[in-house]
């Protein structure tokens, strides 16, 4: 390796609580690399940190009156700084090198002389400062450092880059997340963990929960009420989730588990297995990171784990990564997983209490996309895992749509209609398994569209379009769905638009399958 270049990795403690970090720092350690790494320690991801390795996060230093401590209190005693200063300073470390090499070079006894004085100046680190997590793994530590001292942040990093031969070295630097700017600072559930456009004098606009997510939070507190097996699972974001109610009402019933949803399935799994009735809360998008877990340890067990994936479908404003497509295409294929998909905020609260029975034959997926929610009267409410028609045509199309898309194959509906063309539509609610009697409907119909608003490769229309075919073959199916590629930033009604995923779209879709 090219020892004129430095690999610097910065990492946030938040993503220290997930096991993926250890797994690097035992590599790193193991083989000795010339790496640093700063561990920007601002006690935070989206919610405080759970972690006792942060010096800010929920298990960290608390001060006198038990509250957790803040920053700059967070910064540790004199002692502790004294000693980081001490082994910051260049001196210091050329004259240690020095040391250390003249004692090894000794014509007698060099090799044990080295070992002896090593095992002194460890007793008397342990005795001054206990020896770091990190160097237990064999990653050099020095820390906490002041991140809004530039100087002392400066002389950390020209310390660390006249140590890296001797391994991996961590930085750890105590920060305050939105310092310098009073709105961020005062925030105490998001920091301004993220930056939409606000006006810098009045700070952000407070964004209230609303729609889906809102549904999911009242409806799960009104379950757990009349129901003491129910406890709700979180990794590090109770509030985008809706479980901050939840968390208030039910604190011994709720758990973070930090930004570690492997943990979160798998503590979901042991909790089913006890007798609780666990409810695991995430963004669609990073239920991916749990899959092995998912199957593994939930489903092959046949597990009464209920998913409520917020932010499924097409995300918008927070880019690639973010947006839920994935989750239909691949838990439809996980055998026993029941995948529903609501279109209103009564559905959402109707599917939630269903699951609680569902459960009892084993895990449940409800996913519900960002923003607002259709409501609905009673009579539109579906139950279970049926299907629910809308509107019946003259058998030349059935249009069979999925939770968000609804709202959208309605309009479609009226111009349908008023172009003179009768249609059928469903709302799908149960994505697997699809209800047999919506299947046998469709496959009466000449031509079947699918309107879903997840991947269309392996989604949803494509299990509809062979089930139809099972029963008819004759029946032309069609599909809309998400293209398979990365989704840039764009509002998500523009984006489904591109896609065709709008009422303009599927109108379009199904006069071209007529023509």
């Amino acid at each position: 390796m090219n020892k004129q270049r430095h690999i610097v990795a910065v990492i946030g403690d938040g993503s220290m609580t997930g096991g993926m970090a250890y797994e690097a720092l035992n590599n790193l350690g193991h083989s000795k690399s010339r790496v640093i790494i700063i561990l920007n320690d601002n006690g935070r991801s989206y919610a405080p940190t759970i972690s006792n390795l942060s010096h800010g996060g929920t298990n960290g230093m608390v001060d006198a009156t038990g509250e957790i401590a803040k920053f700059p209190e967070r910064m540790t005693g004199k002692l502790s700084r004294a000693l980081t200063g001490i082994r910051l300073n260049p001196v210091y470390v050329r004259r240690q090198r020095k040391f250390e090499a003249f004692m090894r070079d000794l014509p007698v006894l060099g090799k044990q002389a080295e070992q002896g004085v090593e095992a002194f100046k460890a007793a008397v680190r342990e005795f001054l400062q206990p020896p770091s997590f990190f160097e237990a793994l064999g990653v050099q530590y020095v820390g906490p450092v002041d991140g809004h001292d530039i100087e002392e942040l400066e002389g950390a990093l020209h310390a660390a880059i006249q140590r890296e031969d001797d391994g991996p070295i961590v930085v750890h630097v105590l920060t305050q997340k939105g310092r310098g700017y009073s709105f961020a600072e005062d925030d105490d559930e998001k920091h301004l963990h993220d930056t939409p456009s606000f006006d810098p004098l009045n700070g952000p606009k407070q964004a209230a929960v609303t729609g889906y997510t809102n549904a999911f939070s009242e409806a799960l507190v009104a379950e757990a009420k009349v129901d003491p097996r129910i406890v709700a699972i979180t990794a590090a974001m109770p509030g985008p989730t809706g479980l901050l109610d939840f968390q208030a009402q039910f604190p011994d019933r709720f758990f973070d588990v930090g930004i570690a949803e492997q943990h979160a399935v798998t503590a979901a799994a042991g909790m089913a297995m006890g007798g609780l009735r666990p409810v695991v809360a995430l963004y669609s998008t990073f239920l991916s990171r749990a899959w092995d877990q998912v199957v593994y340890d939930v489903a092959l067990h046949r597990l009464p784990v209920i998913f409520c994936l917020d932010r499924a479908g097409v995300t918008g404003d927070d880019g690639p990564s973010h947006h839920g497509i994935y989750d239909m295409a691949l838990l439809s294929k996980v055998p026993g997983m029941r995948v529903l998909a609501p279109s209103s905020v009564e559905d959402l609260q109707q599917m939630l209490h269903d699951a609680m029975t569902l459960a009892n034959e084993g895990p449940v997926v409800i996913r519900y996309p960002k923003g607002a929610a259709r409501s609905v009267d009673s009579s539109l409410v579906g139950s279970g895992l049926n299907a629910l028609k809308l509107a019946t045509g003259n058998g030349s199309i059935a249009i069979l749509a999925i939770g968000k898309m609804v709202g959208a194959a309605e309009k479609a509906l009226d111009a349908l209609t008023a172009a003179g063309i009768s249609a059928t539509v469903y709302d799908v609610r149960s994505c697997a398994p699809l209800d047999p009697a919506m299947i046998a409907d469709a496959a009466a119909h000449t031509h079947v569209l699918t309107v879903e608003d997840g991947l269309h490769d392996g989604g949803i229309g494509q299990l509809i379009a062979d089930a139809v075919h099972v029963v008819n073959s004759s029946v032309h199916v069609e599909s809309l769905g998400v293209p398979t590629k990365f989704i840039p930033h764009n509002k998500p009604d523009v984006i489904l638009a591109q896609f065709g995923l709008d009422a303009a779209g599927i109108t379009s879709a199904a006069q071209r399958l007529l023509a």
